[in-house]
């Protein structure tokens, strides 16, 4: 039976619950039913007759055309150094490889001398497998490591002398062959592997068609990619992975002379109900799931987005209908209106939402009013740091600074520069008890000063400059994100700060093939620093008097 409560409002709270009548529960949780009449009265507390007679969508038809990238090209960064115009657009085919691959890898960088040797002493080892192993005085005489140190300081330098070198192998084999005969199989075994593990490399510099698209000024990527008749860029992409949402509609801009054809489809497929954790049961005597609780959420007045979902998910949740479809890979797609037949045969069109309000669009590219697009994207693992650079401002110094903390050296070692600096860092000198006079304080040799130069009466960029240390060599960068005539724009370097880091990548596409790249990514920094540098200080030993 109900059992009311009295409210402060005056009004009474009816509770529609079965409850007992005694101390056990079972007949409660039961809740049996001993008269139709009362199962439809309790339908109606319920509110279950205030409902629509709507039917259920049985029958979706959905056609539309998907139109796929048919090349890309690095954009235009502004360097003078670069041809004029536009660059030459490069053919792409997704079923090569991911798209981030060519955009985010390093251009004209090849394997460092650990990946080298292990190139060699997998070559070593397929030789082993075929029974050539007294081809290997030949290979190693052919193809051995040149310009190394003559004693070994480390486990490449130990090794480089038993192995051939993998790059020297890969030139012949991508060329006319191995010099030494009989080694056709495992070459052809071998520079297949050799492909899936070493980074691309292209020719780079001025004067040359270079695919980088890093700009080295800001450390972002630029590029464009032509689908069909449109031409989508990315101005500002952090190399974090590339979506929908990192690039713009260009409309000024011409595709590609090659279009990729237009694929329409037709698709008929039956909706299913929306279903997940915390959704309201169908049924009376349906046991709910009581994972999530939208009950005691924390929400506020302005909370908007929070009780928006907390609307669908408890009045709206079991009203929505999913109806999948799929889409190439690397394609802009456009959906015509969706017709959905209903369970009394009648039928709905459902047009796309926002096609009536320009200002209201979700998941679509800024510029185009319609259109799913889907990059050809593989972000993959991501490894260890192999280099990082700190964009950061010194208001003390009136300086910016790119704080080198690591690099990897050409032996494929990830070096620490705090802790190879700390040896050979110059000592301050004695206490004087008359006072210390320092022309400028040390800082660390990775610190390297981003000087202001004014390029107009507005606008001003920081040049990377030496830093002359007392008693020691000036600062340098050894890494390569940074070198020694680098300049940065000013607003890539915020009052908080940027971290621009290289790091490996292993993807494997949707053909099973492996692929490995090196990422150059920016992420936002962790404020301002202090240097400490000073100039002209007098440093008492005691306070003076």
């Amino acid at each position: 039976m109900p059992r009311t409560a009295f409210e402060h409002s005056g009004f009474f709270r009816f509770r529609l619950e079965p409850l007992s009548r005694t101390h056990e529960v079972a007949s409660g949780l039961a809740a049996r039913v001993h008269d139709p009449a009362w199962a439809l009265a309790r339908q109606w507390q319920f509110g279950e007759f205030a409902g629509q007679d709507a039917g259920s969508p049985v029958l979706a038809q959905i056609d539309g055309h998907s139109t796929l990238i048919s090349a890309w090209r690095p954009a235009d960064q502004g360097d003078l150094s670069a041809p004029a115009g536009p660059r030459p657009w490069v053919p792409y085919d997704p079923t090569t490889g991911p798209l981030d691959a060519l955009v985010e890898s390093e251009d004209g960088v090849g394997p460092d001398e650990y990946l080298r040797v292990e190139g060699g002493a997998h070559f070593i080892r397929l030789l082993d497998q075929a029974g050539l192993t007294a081809k290997l005085p030949q290979v190693l005489a052919v193809y051995a490591f040149k310009s190394m140190p003559a004693k070994p300081t480390n486990l490449v330098t130990l090794l480089a002398s038993k192995f051939p070198d993998a790059v020297e192998l890969a030139k012949d084999l991508d060329g006319n062959g191995l010099r030494v005969p009989g080694l056709a199989a495992v070459g052809e075994q071998w520079i297949g592997w050799w492909h899936g593990v070493a980074p691309a490399t292209a020719p780079s510099g001025p004067g040359t068609n270079a695919l980088d698209t890093f700009d080295p000024h800001r450390f972002e990527h630029s590029a464009d990619f032509s689908f069909g008749d449109r031409v989508f860029h990315a101005e500002e992409y952090l190399g974090d992975g590339l979506d929908w949402f990192s690039v713009d509609l260009d409309p000024t801009a011409s595709p590609a002379a090659a279009l990729a054809p237009v694929t329409p489809f037709h698709h008929e497929m039956v909706p299913s109900t929306v279903r997940f954790g915390g959704i309201p049961a169908d049924r009376f005597w349906e046991m709910e799931d009581a994972q999530l609780d939208f009950g005691s959420t924390d929400v506020s007045a302005l909370d908007t987005g929070r009780l928006l979902m907390i609307a669908f998910a408890e009045v709206f949740g079991n009203d929505w209908f999913l109806v999948p479809l799929e889409v190439p890979t690397g394609s802009l797609t456009a959906l015509e209106p969706i017709v959905v037949t209903d369970s009394f045969g009648a039928t709905h069109t459902v047009e796309r939402a926002g096609r009536d309000n320009p200002h209201w669009n979700l998941f679509t590219v800024t510029g185009a009013n319609d259109g799913l697009l889907l990059l050809p994207s593989g972000q993959g693992t991501v490894g260890e740091r192999l280099e990082s650079v700190t964009l950061t401002r010194d208001e003390l110094a009136n300086l910016a600074w790119a704080v080198e903390t690591s690099f990897t050296d050409a032996q494929g070692e990830l070096v620490d520069r705090r802790a190879r600096w700390l040896p050979i860092a110059a000592q301050e000198p004695p206490p004087n008890p008359l006072g210390l006079y320092q022309v400028q304080t040390i800082v660390p040799n990775y610190w390297l000063p981003l000087v202001p130069h004014a390029m107009t009466a507005v606008s001003i960029r920081f040049a990377l400059v030496p830093l002359l240390q007392p008693g020691g060599r000036p600062s340098e960068p050894l890494g390569r994100l940074l070198h020694t005539d680098h300049w940065v724009h000013e607003e890539e370097v915020p009052r908080e700060g940027a971290l621009v880091t290289r790091r490996p990548v292993l993807a494997r596409w949707f053909d099973g093939s492996w692929h490995v790249w090196v990422r150059r990514e920016k992420n936002p920094g962790g404020g301002e620093s202090s240097s400490g540098l000073h100039f002209d200080v007098v440093r008492p030993s005691e306070t003076w008097l």
